[in-house]
């Protein structure tokens, strides 16, 4: 193993002996969009505005993803190329968890492909396998993962995304087979067990948006009324104006959540209460994104009822 990591190590020199200020920059832009920001922009985006549905498998796998990556990475605590006893020199921006699998490669992966298979044009796949790469090629380049962290991101990605290819449309037809509540149900066992393993700060995160996006989908589906395809009547520039108006409020809201709570997450690091806080803060989130959102653009008539019986 360590022959490998040496390997890897002088994979990584090599790529840098490339580097430049423009480039760099370039990478570190690259990498942002394999980052947990990004989740927090495109779910709200697709859910707000595309397909809840579609979105709620879509957040479902990536949480997954996240919550798999997560507890590998402490589970398996590998090294990262600027770590202690390798070269701390490559290293052109900080990490603080272990180094695989790499969770830009892989989540990115995931949810990318998964968008991408929404389409009904072939050359998405060519485009997110470009982006993907490009992602992967950005973490060796800055230093902090070995290009075995890369590609165990993308064949732990690959075998999720085989998963939900494969049974997503059968676990969702069982489930609505059931009562509308066994999707609830679904999503809050499945958020408990991921709590359960595990319940440190990092681990909390995903479990905590399933289910709040769990909840907040029944609410907006059997309650609420809300469908994000639904704008009968507003067609062109009309139409995108609606969107882009739930967008701007949902994502104000969303901004505002992450700092308030922010401060309240300072007060209390280190102590007991943080996890809490920290699960209470993204089941918030999620709940805001699936629910208060969609109950918001109801109100203001930015959407229409739709509410199932």
């Amino acid at each position: 193993m360590e022959a490998i990591l040496q390997w890897g190590l002088d994979c990584i020199r090599l790529i840098q002996t490339g580097a430049n200020p423009p480039l760099t920059a370039c990478m570190k832009i690259i990498t942002a969009f394999g980052s947990a920001a990004v989740y927090i922009i495109v779910l709200p985006l697709m859910y707000w505005c595309v397909d809840e549905k579609k979105c709620l498998r879509l957040g479902t796998t990536v949480l997954i993803s996240v919550w798999l990556n997560i507890a590998l990475k402490l589970a398996l605590d590998q090294p990262r190329p600027f770590f202690e006893g390798y070269d701390p020199s490559v290293g052109m921006i900080g990490e603080r968890m272990g180094g695989f699998p790499s969770g830009h490669a892989q989540n990115s992966l995931v949810m990318w492909a998964i968008i991408a298979s929404w389409g009904k044009q072939k050359r998405l796949y060519g485009i997110v396998a470009l982006f993907c790469l490009l992602i992967g090629f950005s973490r060796i380049y800055l230093g902090v993962h070995f290009p075995t962290d890369v590609f165990g991101g993308w064949i732990i990605g690959g075998i999720l995304l085989a998963v939900y290819f494969l049974a997503g449309k059968r676990i969702g037809a069982l489930l609505a087979a059931h009562s509308p509540r066994a999707g609830l149900v679904a999503c809050a066992a499945l958020a408990f067990a991921m709590i359960l393993y595990r319940p440190s700060a990092e681990l909390l995160m995903p479990g905590a948006i399933i289910l709040g996006l769990g909840t907040g989908y029944y609410l907006c589906r059997f309650h609420i009324g809300f469908t994000a395809s639904a704008l009968s009547g507003r067609v062109g520039v009309f139409k995108y104006l609606t969107l882009a108006v739930r967008l701007l409020l949902g994502m104000t809201v969303v901004v505002l959540l992450f700092v308030l709570t922010e401060k309240i997450m300072v007060k209390f690091h280190g102590s007991g209460n943080y996890p809490l806080l920290m699960f209470l803060r993204f089941a918030l989130f999620a709940l805001w994104v699936s629910a208060g959102a969609p109950w918001l653009f109801r109100s203001l008539r930015l959407a229409e009822n739709n509410a199932e019986n």
